[in-house]
């Protein structure tokens, strides 16, 4: 209760200060999408993705196999009889 009034007291003069700040209304059109969708489409274009998903998809699972590996070692030294 005594908390409150302090904070309303010093809160008094930047809450009246934010409320004097006209408002901002922001809006975004309804095309602002399209550019980014035919610049995607454009770069579907050029790189062809279903040539390059199973590079991607090797690259992906050798990464993952890395860390889990890493993470096991990590883990494992940690345990008294398995220690590195």
């Amino acid at each position: 209760m005594i908390t409150d009034t302090i904070l309303n007291i010093l809160f008094y003069l930047p809450l009246l200060l934010l409320k004097a700040l006209p408002r901002i209304n922001f809006s975004l059109p309804d095309d602002v999408f399209n550019g980014f969708s035919d610049f995607l489409s454009n770069v579907g274009y050029v790189v062809p993705m279903k040539a390059l998903l199973p590079i991607l998809a090797s690259s992906l699972a050798i990464s993952t196999f890395k860390i889990s590996w890493a993470l096991i070692i990590r883990i494992k030294s940690f345990i008294p009889t398995m220690g590195a």
